[in-house]
């Protein structure tokens, strides 16, 4: 039982310390000329990876050895994962436009370029998160408990960081809980905290443009047309089953990998 614990407990240690963090941090006063959520971002970024490091160095390790120092393939990874956040969520939300009631309108002098720059907020913002939530505690529970039971923990406390006071706990398990699932998925297999990363920032990008994410800039506003000339299924729903089959694709792509590379070990 204590050689469990002992690896065990530094991760939960970082995990709560993080996440008592999180809200801490967002108390501060910030002068208003300055962007609030860039400094969290970027002040969060900067603690969390400290944290990593003092952690890793307690235990008389590297940050590499639990994939949080970048290396030549970062950057095509990160190409990868943003490639594959485009895809599905631009997946999701074509099947949304073509099957609900909803629709997009241009929103008038907007421009392109202060869109982008506003946008980045996103990369210190998803990044923070990667690193709490698939950085070292991911790792190193990975190390000593099945893997399952480490995305199933990790994600279900993703969803929770998650709750704005409004969100029952099956929206925030079906909404960013799926999402946490599909984050610990991708950094897994690909050992690297870079393509959850660019699929995170590529689906915030992609909701925000559309005007699906609050307090967010955006390039078209998403409004309800009642009678439209499309098939009218029930917004809500039809989300819940998409986030459902994402999770069961999700799940499918991970259980397949796990035993094509336990194959090629045998072999």
């Amino acid at each position: 039982m204590q050689n469990i614990i002992r690896p065990v407990f530094p991760a939960l240690l970082f995990l709560l310390l993080g996440m008592i963090f999180f809200p801490a941090l967002s108390a501060i006063s910030i002068p208003p000329f300055l962007n609030h959520k860039i400094i969290f971002g970027l002040v969060a970024c900067a603690v969390l990876f400290f944290m990593s490091y003092r952690f890793v160095k307690y235990e008389d390790s590297s940050l590499s050895e639990f994939n949080l120092w970048p290396t030549k393939q970062s950057g095509i990874k990160l190409g990868y994962g943003l490639l594959i956040g485009g895809l599905i969520t631009g997946l999701m939300l074509i099947i949304m436009f073509t099957l609900t009631d909803l629709s997009l309108a241009a929103i008038d002098d907007q421009s392109w370029f202060l869109f982008i720059m506003a946008s980045l907020v996103f990369i210190p913002l998803a990044l923070m998160e990667e690193i709490l939530f698939r950085g070292y505690p991911f790792f190193r529970l990975s190390k000593v408990l099945n893997v399952r039971w480490v995305m199933l923990l990790t994600s279900t406390l993703f969803a929770l960081y998650h709750y704005n006071g409004t969100q029952s706990l099956v929206t925030l398990l079906l909404g960013p809980g799926i999402w946490g699932v599909v984050f610990a998925v991708a950094a897994y297999l690909s050992k690297s905290i870079a393509v959850p990363l660019g699929i995170h920032i590529a689906a915030n990008f992609m909701q925000a443009l559309l005007g699906l994410k609050a307090d967010y800039s955006a390039m078209w506003s998403t409004t309800i047309v009642e009678n439209s000339s499309n098939f009218g299924v029930n917004i809500e729903a039809l989300g819940i089953a998409l986030q459902i089959v994402l999770l069961i694709m999700t799940i499918l792509v991970f259980e397949f990998s796990i035993r094509r590379e336990k194959s090629k070990t045998q072999d």
